[in-house]
């Protein structure tokens, strides 16, 4: 089994998202002590933002781009190849007003790319990134439990959506709530709770994997 393990808050050790994200990978390390591991620091070093030239290149045929659309390309060209060779996505997941942190949609931007991780037949949209396992560990500064403030939440349905469409029909959100705006003793409880369903997910996938 391959891990690509990524991070995505800026807050470096401060960050919760980090620390439950890692204490996954130990987990299952600890019971598999073969893993493979990929670390990809998207707070420390994000992915450059697509360009025109990107673009082009993209929607370019292969065998037709020239030397400067294949170099603009090449950094994407590493992601997408690191995302095909993991077989499980463990990602540390802030909340950044209510969506994705920004590293990450740019991720998104440099990795979904056609050719590469879906294509189009017809009319018809095929993900490439297929029998893979996803797992986002979501921190969230406020209760999300409220019916008021259920609606705010624009991370979910766009993770949901934009992993379906390139074949990660497979995400399980560990959403961990909340961390920020609460008692003490409301946080240690989320986050003691998000720590078991972790320890659980740990056991389902090693269960799969030697199954």
């Amino acid at each position: 089994m391959k891990v690509l393990h990524i991070d995505c808050s800026v807050r470096n050790e401060a960050s919760l998202s980090r620390q439950l994200s890692g204490f996954f990978v130990t987990e299952l390390r600890n019971k598999e002590p073969g893993l493979a591991l990929d670390y990809l620091d998207l707070g420390a070093a994000a992915p450059d933002h697509v360009s025109a030239l990107f673009i082009e290149g993209n929607y370019t045929s292969p065998e037709r781009r020239t030397p400067e659309m294949i170099a603009e390309l090449a950094a994407s060209d590493k992601l997408i190849g690191r995302l095909h060779d993991a077989d499980v996505y463990v990602i540390g997941m802030p909340m950044y007003n209510f969506t994705v942190p920004s590293n990450f949609k740019v991720f998104i931007d440099n990795v979904v790319r056609t050719g590469m991780t879906f294509r189009i037949q017809g009319m018809v949209s095929e993900g490439l990134l297929v029998n893979k396992k996803v797992y986002v560990i979501n921190t969230r500064g406020v209760d999300f439990s409220h019916e008021a403030i259920k609606p705010m939440d624009q991370l979910v349905p766009y993770l949901k959506t934009i992993f379906a469409f390139i074949g990660l029909d497979d995400a399980q959100f560990i959403d961990v709530f909340p961390v920020k705006f609460s008692s003490e003793e409301v946080r240690e409880k989320a986050i003691a709770a998000a720590r078991q369903t972790i320890s659980a997910c740990v056991r389902e996938l090693c269960a799969l994997v030697g199954a």
